[in-house]
């Protein structure tokens, strides 16, 4: 990946952290309570794409009540793997149980089989070539080792994304409004896209998908319209727009979070809905 995404990422670094870590950590932390079950009490764990530490948290927390096992968290924002840091700091976990590492979850710089579990918690869907991200996952890993990953349901599917998304695309002015290029997240954001695709890149069997929904809530939601234009992903859209044109489609997003939290001083209350897969690797 580019040092410009990168740089990109490390700015929205503390922006993602207030807002959207508590609903993510959420997931990550289901995510490790799902995975657990496969793994032995030592295992070694990676966390690819750790972001602020959602995922690396728990699998720390579980590695400290074991008293054993280890963690690497990785991630290419050198800002986000610094989160994570303080994050498992403050649980008085250091070396050997945890190490914090920048690395690129497309080259990732680690021997193969080098893991007994690889998770990446809304991390590896995101990368600008998913497929490599899925190999480098299954390379480090054991055979007979575990991954798990999690993936946003597209918007049809998924309240919090259709009520940023929605008013995001009916506002854009005509020459932006266009579907999204081959590649994109949502390409495997059903069940059976995403098995199918991680099984075929990255050498993995008996890929079991579980649903789950949550409840994302922001008191102070007009923040959340910094954090759209802060977000890399929907970011690199609305940069794209002149001052008028984004005026517009600010007005149009904040009318929806408005509608839907029953006025400005009222809290935003979306359902979040993403899918956990869980693999071996063959």
């Amino acid at each position: 990946m580019t040092d410009e995404l990168s740089a990109a990422w490390d700015r929205h670094a503390d922006t993602y952290g207030r807002l959207f870590a508590p609903l993510t950590g959420f997931a990550a932390r289901a995510m490790v309570s799902i995975a657990a079950p496969r793994l032995r009490p030592d295992a070694s764990v990676l966390d690819i794409a750790c972001g602020t530490g959602g995922l690396t948290v728990p699998a720390v927390e579980r590695a400290l009540r074991l008293g054993a096992g280890r963690v690497t968290a990785t991630d290419f924002s050198p800002v986000m793997v610094e989160h994570t840091r303080r994050a498992v700091a403050a649980l008085g976990a250091g070396e050997p149980t945890v190490r914090c590492e920048v690395h690129d979850g497309e080259a990732l710089g680690f021997p193969d089989a080098s893991f007994d579990a690889a998770l990446s918690c809304f991390g590896i869907f995101l990368f600008r070539d998913r497929r490599a991200g899925w190999r480098e996952a299954a390379r480090v890993l054991r055979p007979g080792g575990t991954f798990a990953t999690a993936v946003w349901m597209g918007p049809t599917d998924n309240a919090m994304l259709r009520h940023q998304m929605e008013p995001v695309g009916r506002a854009l002015p005509p020459r932006l409004q266009r579907p999204p290029p081959k590649g994109t997240w949502q390409e495997v954001s059903t069940a059976d896209a995403l098995a199918a695709e991680v099984t075929e890149a990255g050498a993995f069997r008996d890929a079991r998908v579980y649903p789950m929904r949550m409840t994302f809530a922001v008191g102070a939601w007009a923040e959340l319209w910094d954090a759209m234009r802060d977000n890399p992903v929907m970011g690199a859209v609305l940069a794209q727009c002149d001052d008028d044109e984004l005026a517009r489609v600010r007005e149009s997003v904040l009318g929806r979070f408005r509608e839907l939290a029953g006025g400005d001083h009222q809290p935003l209350l979306m359902e979040a809905a993403c899918n956990v897969l869980v693999a071996t690797r063959a």
